[in-house]
């Protein structure tokens, strides 16, 4: 009898001696259901095989709230579900991000992050992996959908060169006119006035604009920053005649036309008009003019999506011609000018970038 007690008290201690490690083991490879804040610490007691991974971190970068799954590889690890507010959209057309992080994770692979948005009306590709230890992951806009995908997928791609590549505009003024163009949201984000055959380049985040343009006679820009607003008639019109007797902006090199002919839907200033200047110009003589450069000088496009960022970039990010308008002033002998109508001003887009992201096709030659 004593020896059968002496053989299961061996026993026991040999039971105790196994159990106890793989317990400890047990416990640190479990990371915890629950989510906390950015910066959140690890409770103190957590074991130091507890903190051989990062904690999983979950950056949003667009402007949906964002909820999902963050799934280990071991089955004593529980997955994470997450919440995340939607981004900020910044003036200058970039998204402040939303962080979430996990309290816990131990020692436990990550091998998938499931994510929707909510009010996308998207989907979002899936991170997946064998197993790893990485911890931070974005959430951001592709051409097609949006994707979760690791930080150091996005640092290394972000070390290449985007010169050219989405997101951004390139927008080229194939018209006779000086043109200002706009790219607006709450506000006038990104301006400027080219002149004819001069491109307008910005890279921007991967977000949607408003794209407008309207001509500008003097070739100056009148636009800021809170002031998308296209300015009327009487304006453009006292605009156009002091550029035509500056002959500045679409008169810096207008030839003169020694026998014109005008449609009848021309206007047409005498040089008497014009040299007067612009403070003895009648009002009625300034919107005339003003109304022909308004009815077919101004053209804006909706809801243009500026190209998704890497992994999804386009070679060449979308671009755009802005065609028609007015046709140039004729300069007449005694100084004056003959203003035809013309065709209405158009953007149009001549390539496909960020055209699956738009609720509509943007126009095309």
């Amino acid at each position: 009898m004593k020896r059968l007690v002496s053989n299961i008290t061996m026993i026991a201690l040999a039971l105790a001696m196994f159990i106890q490690p793989l317990a400890l083991t047990s416990r640190a490879k479990t990371n915890s259901r629950s989510s906390a804040p950015t910066g959140e610490s690890v409770p103190a007691g957590a074991s130091a095989l507890a903190m051989a991974y990062p904690l999983a971190k979950i950056r949003n970068r667009t402007i949906f709230q964002a909820t999902g799954t963050i799934r280990y590889a071991s089955l004593l690890c529980k997955d994470d579900r997450f919440s995340v507010p939607a981004g900020v959209l910044q003036k200058d057309g970039s998204i402040k991000e939303a962080v979430w992080q996990a309290r816990r994770r131990g020692a436990c692979l990550i091998t998938r992050i499931d994510a929707q948005l909510q009010g996308a009306g998207r989907g979002v590709t899936s991170y997946s992996s064998s197993g790893t230890s990485y911890g931070n992951f974005i959430i951001q806009g592709t051409q097609t959908d949006f994707r979760v995908w690791s930080d150091h997928e996005l640092a290394a791609e972000n070390a290449k060169s985007r010169e050219g590549k989405s997101p951004g505009f390139y927008i080229t003024n194939k018209t006779k006119w000086p043109i200002s163009i706009a790219l607006s949201q709450v506000g006038c984000l990104y301006y400027q006035t080219i002149q004819p055959g001069q491109v307008f380049k910005r890279n921007t985040g991967a977000v949607w604009f408003t794209i407008q343009a309207s001509i500008q006679p003097d070739g100056k820009e009148q636009r800021t920053h809170w002031d998308c607003v296209a300015p009327v008639a009487a304006v453009v019109g006292t605009v156009l005649l002091a550029a035509a007797t500056a002959g500045v902006g679409a008169f810096a090199a207008v030839p003169t036309a020694l026998a014109p002919i005008a449609t009848s839907a021309a206007v047409t200033v005498s040089g008497a008009a014009v040299f007067a200047g612009t403070v003895a110009a009648t009002k009625a003589l300034a919107i005339t003019v003003g109304v022909v450069i308004a009815k077919n000088g101004n053209a804006n496009l909706v809801g243009q999506y500026a190209g998704p960022e890497w992994p999804f970039r386009c070679n060449q990010m979308p671009t755009y011609e802005i065609v028609g308008g007015p046709g140039q002033p004729i300069r007449l002998p005694d100084g004056g000018f003959i203003l035809e109508p013309g065709t209405p001003l158009r953007i149009i887009k001549v390539n496909d970038c960020g055209n699956s992201m738009m609720a509509t096709t943007p126009p095309r030659r």
